[in-house]
């Protein structure tokens, strides 16, 4: 029942290296990302030009991607422990494309095609580059750190990804809440589809990472799949 959490052999060697420190400092990442995010939408609220301005939004993920690697350090782990440079890296990417090209068609070409707009040429490009960064950084952060070293509090591999998958979508919450004025409740009675998809994707995510040992599958999938929802009118 259990076999579709058979990780890769690289992958379940780094997990046997992760302590409770290490988990300890997963939720710590987690309440860093929170901060962070809320901060932001503060910032966007409170300032119009930051608002419009989405290269702030990109330091921001560059910030917090920076910190992940920064907390890889200081364990002196390597950035093979969070998905990078190594792995089965080719087998990621080709997995990567093709769960990416299902779902720019999904998410905007079949919009296309039934006669929605697309939106201007420059706020495409921003945005490609923009959600770039986000899915960089929420990889890094999620599945890359946070899915791995929680591991040293929780031991069944089901169970972690459930619980990162949770955290994973309250992560959401303190910038929704504050930069679009939504309540808890707009987020989570009135939102089940929203959470119940953030939740999927985070599963499905964790494993192209487990199954490969490598982030880069993930990162495709996750950018694709952002872009395509936001360049339709």
């Amino acid at each position: 029942m259990f076999k579709i959490w058979k990780a890769d052999g690289g992958y379940e060697n780094h997990l046997t290296q992760y302590t409770k420190t290490d988990g300890i400092l997963s939720l710590l990442l987690f309440g860093v990302m929170i901060v962070n995010y809320a901060l932001l939408a503060v910032l966007q609220t409170r300032f119009a030009w930051m608002d419009e301005n989405m290269w702030l939004a990109c330091g921001f993920n560059v910030f917090m991607t920076a910190i992940a690697i920064l907390f890889v350090k200081l364990r002196k782990q390597s950035l093979e422990t969070i998905g990078l440079l190594k792995g089965r890296w080719k087998s990621s990417i080709a997995i990567g494309v093709i769960l990416a090209s299902i779902l720019f068609y999904n998410n905007c070409l079949s919009h296309v095609i039934a006669g929605s707009a697309l939106v201007s040429i420059q706020k495409i490009v921003t945005l490609f580059v923009y959600y770039f960064f986000v899915s960089v950084c929420e990889e890094v952060v999620f599945r890359g750190y946070i899915g791995t070293r929680i591991c040293g509090l929780i031991k069944k591999r089901w169970l972690a990804v459930c619980v990162t998958g949770l955290l994973f979508v309250v992560m959401h919450f303190p910038y929704r809440m504050i930069a679009y004025g939504m309540t808890l409740s707009d987020l989570t009675i009135h939102h089940l589809g929203w959470m119940a998809d953030l939740f999927i994707t985070h599963v499905v995510l964790q494993l192209i990472y487990l199954k490969t040992n490598s982030l880069y599958g993930a990162v495709i999938s996750h950018w694709m799949s952002n872009f395509a929802n936001q360049i339709v009118m």
